[in-house]
């Protein structure tokens, strides 16, 4: 059986594609953020039995219809909110994602900017370039004794509660919708986010991007926090209100933020985060070393080749239509 896979967005990494190649298949891929009306053409004239999803503004129905051979649509990572996945139910076109694939590199990227705001590292590199060298000044600080509160206990989230043990942080994770397994030892479960966020040293966000979650973090939480935390987000952009966040590290409580993913992608250049000597930001790659591609791209490969050649995938890789109020 032969069948056709556009990669919106980029390739797959070359293990991914040599995947799909050996069960038949061939690979077409775009540009990063291709314009709108250049994929549905391009949907139009492959006629692609999968879209697999790397960085795109969104595809929705129309994008969907392009092709009346589509069979499914798999997003190479995790989240899905360049999907419009109740349209695709509509279409009766599954949804699937690369569940937990790069988890690891997440939340190693989590640790790296967390480590990077408390040992003010952005500062002192430029400092020392500039020919500096003033250690009385320097206001860095130990992790050791502080807490840390997690949004979101997937495996992103437990992946970074795992990693900061071994410097001595006190792990507190808010999840209403997590088994209680999901917190494991060292992790103290949270039932009241209000409660986390004015204890915790440190916010991290590790939470999908839903209608509950849109705007969680705004100027009311923010204004919850500890004076002189800090807030890390490798989820989404849109879980944080950008507007209240740049004027909770202007004039507190905030003492800075590390960011690797923004309302807007990419962000204006004029975004006033942007002014701030308080901020780390990373243009949303947490989730996309050459490991973590890899991994991904073998997997969405796997899945995606076993569907449109008859076989099964487990369910945990499926992505569900929201529930209408």
């Amino acid at each position: 059986m032969s069948f056709t896979v556009v990669s919106v967005g980029g390739p797959l990494a070359p293990e991914g594609e040599a995947l799909i190649v050996k069960a038949g298949g061939r690979v077409v891929s775009t540009a990063p953020y291709p314009a709108r009306a250049d994929l549905i053409a391009l949907l139009a004239s492959e006629q692609p039995d999968a879209i697999v999803v790397r960085v795109v503004e969104k595809i929705d129905a129309d994008v969907m219809r392009a092709s009346p051979r589509l069979k499914l649509i798999a997003k190479h990572g995790a989240g899905t909110n360049d999907i419009d996945v109740e349209a695709a139910a509509a279409l009766g076109l599954p949804v699937i994602a690369a569940v937990g694939a790069n988890a690891h590199s997440v939340a190693e990227h989590a640790l790296a900017l967390l480590l990077a705001l408390a040992k003010d590292i952005r500062t002192q590199d430029a400092f020392v370039r500039g020919g500096g060298w003033e250690k009385r000044v320097y206001k860095g600080f130990e992790l050791r004794g502080r807490t840390l509160g997690l949004v979101g206990l997937g495996m992103i989230g437990r992946s970074f509660a795992a990693m900061v043990q071994p410097l001595g942080m006190t792990v507190f994770g808010y999840d209403p919708f997590a088994a209680p397994e999901a917190f494991g030892p060292h992790v103290e479960r949270i039932t009241d986010l209000d409660d986390m966020l004015a204890r915790c040293d440190v916010i991290s966000l590790h939470c999908p991007l839903t209608p509950q979650t849109e705007g969680l973090i705004n100027a009311r939480a923010l204004g919850l926090m500890k004076p002189g935390s800090l807030l890390i987000n490798t989820a989404r952009g849109e879980v944080v209100d950008e507007e209240a966040l740049v004027a909770a590290l202007k004039n507190g409580p905030l003492a800075g933020a590390g960011l690797d993913s923004f309302a807007h992608e990419p962000p204006s250049p004029t975004h006033p985060l942007w002014s701030l000597p308080n901020v780390i930001l990373s243009p949303h790659i947490g989730g996309v070393t050459e490991d973590a591609r890899r991994q991904v791209s073998t997997m969405t490969a796997t899945n995606v080749a076993a569907l449109l050649t008859g076989q099964t995938i487990s369910p945990h890789f499926y992505v569900k239509p929201k529930l209408k109020a």
